[in-house]
């Protein structure tokens, strides 16, 4: 149990807290078609990976590695296609 309420929410030095905020980040990003919602799941699984790495978790570390790659990979193959594969701009925040 922790000693208190501080040593709770703050036992892995705020890590799993900014990764938290970057993957909620990332999903409301892509959610509207902004494509550095994938640098903000890169970043939350970096904080995963470090989180992981204190926590003693291989099987931790080894899928937010998976992840981070897959975001980087995504982020540079990133092209919006309709139903026939043609490549079409996505409306901008203003458009919506």
């Amino acid at each position: 149990m922790p000693q208190s309420i501080h040593d709770f929410l703050f036992s892995y030095y705020g890590l799993d807290w900014a990764a938290a905020v970057f993957m909620f980040l990332s999903m409301y990003r892509l959610g509207v078609h902004k494509k550095d919602g994938f640098v903000y799941a890169a970043l939350a699984s970096i904080c995963w990976i470090a989180f992981n790495i204190i926590a003693h978790s291989a099987a931790g570390v080894m899928a937010n590695l998976i992840i981070a790659i897959m975001a980087f990979r995504s982020l540079s193959k990133w092209h919006a296609k309709d139903e026939r594969g043609n490549e079409v701009v996505l409306p901008t925040e203003s458009e919506h």
